[in-house]
C-alpha cells in the first residue's frame, strides 16, 4: 500500500482540531502513549494503510527500522507530512530530555521503510531548512509547538528527518 501523500499546506476542519486538542490533553496524552501505539500499525494495515487518515485524524505510518545496537528490525507508528517526495518525520518524542529510540537507529541505518516503501534517512541540519519543515509540522500538528517549547526548556532541539524515496524503490 503505498503511503498516502500529506499535504502540510492543506487547512484543516473542526474535526482535525478537535481531536488535535484532545491530542493536547491529559486524557489523550495518556490514551496515545499507553493505547494507540500498540494498535495503529495493526489499524494501519488491516485498514490498507488508510488509518488514520480515514478517523478524521493525523496521518501516521509504521516507520520499520533496523536496531542501533541489535540490528534487528523495530517498528514505530510515526505521524509524517510530505515536502515534494520526501516524508519528513519529527522525532519529538513529546518533548521529552532525549531523542526517541528510532532516532538512533536511523542515524545508525538510514536505510529504513516506512509505510510500504523503502527510504533513506537523512537528518535535517541546515538552521533555515530546519526551521521551514518545523514550521510545516506545526501547522500540520500543532502539538509539535507543544513540544518544542517543552525540549528547548530542557535544552534540547527536536530533530527532523527526511525520509528520501531510496534509490531504485
Amino acid at each position: 500500500m503505498p503511503l498516502h501523500y500529506v499535504d502540510p499546506t492543506q487547512e484543516y476542519g473542526r474535526w482535525y482540531r478537535a481531536l488535535e486538542r484532545f491530542g493536547r490533553s491529559r486524557a489523550g496524552g495518556f490514551v496515545a502513549r499507553h493505547f494507540f501505539w500498540h494498535i495503529d500499525p495493526w489499524l494501519y494495515r488491516a485498514t490498507g494503510g488508510r488509518y488514520p487518515a480515514i478517523m478524521g485524524g493525523i496521518c501516521a505510518a509504521p516507520l520499520i527500522s533496523t536496531g542501533a545496537k541489535s540490528g534487528r528490525p523495530r517498528e514505530h507508528q510515526l505521524a509524517y507530512f510530505h515536502d515534494g517526495p520526501d516524508a519528513i518525520v519529527v522525532a519529538s518524542y513529546l518533548g521529552a530530555p532525549r531523542n526517541p529510540q528510532w532516532y538512533y537507529n536511523l542515524k545508525a541505518h538510514p536505510a529504513c521503510r516506512f509505510g510500504d516503501e523503502d527510504f533513506v534517512a537523512v537528518e535535517v541540519t541546515d538552521p533555515d531548512d530546519y526551521e521551514r519543515r518545523y514550521a510545516l509540522a506545526e501547522h500540520v500538528c500543532v502539538n509539535y509547538g507543544d513540544y518544542r517549547v517543552k525540549a528547548q526548556a530542557l535544552g534540547r532541539q527536536i530533530p527532523v528527518f527526511r525520509l528520501k524515496p531510496a534509490p531504485g524503490g
